[in-house]
């Protein structure tokens, strides 16, 4: 139950505490190695977690979800080692949009706009086809005011068209969230619900399981993730060769 590093050091282990057991296998490794960062995870009375290592060891990821009985927590384990594992693949930083910073976001929008109109030029200039440039990048940016005028400009260029009226109700929900996926890119390369699922990516992981929870007879959401990668965090020394040299020979 411990929540940092420092209190796990002073925890009880064996007969000794934490500290004092790690520095003495350390001892016989003969390497530096510290406790850096740890994780726990909890997914409640019905919960499930699960999890994957990669077969270098430099990557590990923990997934926890809640389910709706004890059943379903069971039969959803050996899934979420794929999510696991998709998730060490795919990289997320995030479990959904919601947990962007809105910084972060504006800055991306920005920048990946104007990555998408530089794009443009060189296709013009080789009479190719244009890629889409969208307004939003995340589902954290297509707030009530967004979509209601979304819908009207859908409308109206149904009106120019000529559409009749009668099957706009027919049109509208598909262009919708065509509009939606095309404003959320960001989320589709970083949230890992919103993630296309690599063992079917017809569904994100959150629709998959969805899917997987309901041929159980239940549901089940995914609460939590975490993805260390070696080296994480860590600032790297680059060493200056000339400067280097310089510095001895002045």
């Amino acid at each position: 139950g411990v929540s940092s590093v420092e209190e796990l050091n002073e925890t009880a282990y064996e007969t000794a505490t934490f500290t004092e057991y790690f520095t003495s296998q350390v001892a016989r490794i003969g390497e530096k190695i510290v406790v850096r960062r740890f994780a726990t995870l909890n997914a409640g009375a019905n919960g499930c977690v699960n999890g994957y290592v990669h077969s270098n060891g430099r990557v590990g990821v923990l997934v926890a979800a809640a389910c709706s009985d004890a059943k379903v927590a069971e039969a959803l384990a050996p899934m979420l080692k794929n999510v696991a594992m998709h998730a060490a693949a795919m990289k997320p930083t995030t479990l959904t949009s919601k947990d962007f910073d809105p910084a972060f976001v504006e800055a991306e929008t920005i920048g990946r706009i104007e990555a998408i109109k530089t794009e443009n030029e060189e296709l013009a200039r080789l009479k190719k086809p244009l890629k889409n440039v969208p307004q939003y990048i995340s589902a954290s940016q297509l707030t009530p005011e967004v979509m209601a005028a979304a819908e009207e400009a859908i409308k109206a260029k149904l009106l120019a068209d000529g559409k009749p009226e009668k099957i706009w109700a027919n049109i509208i929900p598909g262009q919708l969230a065509r509009f939606v996926a095309d404003n959320t890119t960001l989320d589709k390369e970083l949230a890992l619900l919103d993630q296309n699922y690599v063992m079917d990516d017809s569904m994100t992981v959150a629709e998959a399981i969805t899917k997987e929870a309901a041929k159980h007879g239940g549901t089940a959401e995914i609460v939590e993730f975490v993805k260390y990668e070696v080296g994480e965090g860590l600032e790297k020394k680059v060493d200056n060769f000339a400067e280097e040299v310089a510095a001895q020979m002045a």
